[in-house]
């Protein structure tokens, strides 16, 4: 199924930048295609295991443990680079989300990138099995960041979500979804 990203601060559809993300599920393997329009493509940062966020990505929080503590971030940029790392949700501080992060050093992706001359395709494949944080069902939560060409930088990133999470931080585990209901 094909899904389209809404504003991640306030849960209202976008009528620029439109993202959309298509989900499939086949054999164990599961695939996630994000169409980003209108990007100028603002990447600060190249090559594995950088962290990709003060520019321009698309993000996939997904695990499997019952309480939503633990669960792999995977990022990519529209040059094609990735950052993939398992988090450990520790609670929430004055400013947001506490986080441990361990990167991953034997990266399990799949992925491409294609640019367009309106923004970029970015394909995220792996075996659902490699993703297991723990013995609850699959949760997840897609995402897209876009710094308008550098433009925007921290706070005023334009931040888009498939489940808003109603502020302006990705890492809210309650607003994670089933995948079952979205494949």
């Amino acid at each position: 199924m094909e899904y389209v990203l809404k504003d991640c601060r306030t849960g209202k559809e976008v009528l620029d930048n439109i993202t959309t993300v298509k989900i499939e599920e086949e054999n164990g393997v599961l695939t996630f295609v994000f169409n980003a329009k209108n990007c100028k493509n603002y990447c600060p940062y190249k090559g594995y295991n950088k962290l990709h966020s003060d520019g321009d990505i698309c993000e996939i929080l997904i695990g499997s443990d019952v309480n939503r503590k633990e669960y792999y971030e995977i990022e990519i940029n529209p040059l094609g680079d990735i950052m993939l790392a398992k988090m450990t949700y520790k609670g929430e501080d004055e400013n947001g989300p506490v986080l441990g992060l361990d990167f991953i050093k034997d990266n399990f992706l799949h992925t491409s990138v294609t640019l367009l001359s309106d923004g970029y395709v970015a394909t995220v494949k792996f075996e659902k099995d490699k993703i297991f944080t723990g013995s609850g069902e699959v949760f997840f939560n897609a995402y897209r960041i876009d710094t308008d060409g550098g433009k925007y930088i921290g706070k005023d990133q334009l931040l888009y979500a498939l489940n808003p999470m109603m502020r302006g931080k990705f890492h809210t585990p309650s607003r994670f979804v089933l995948l079952k209901d979205y494949v």
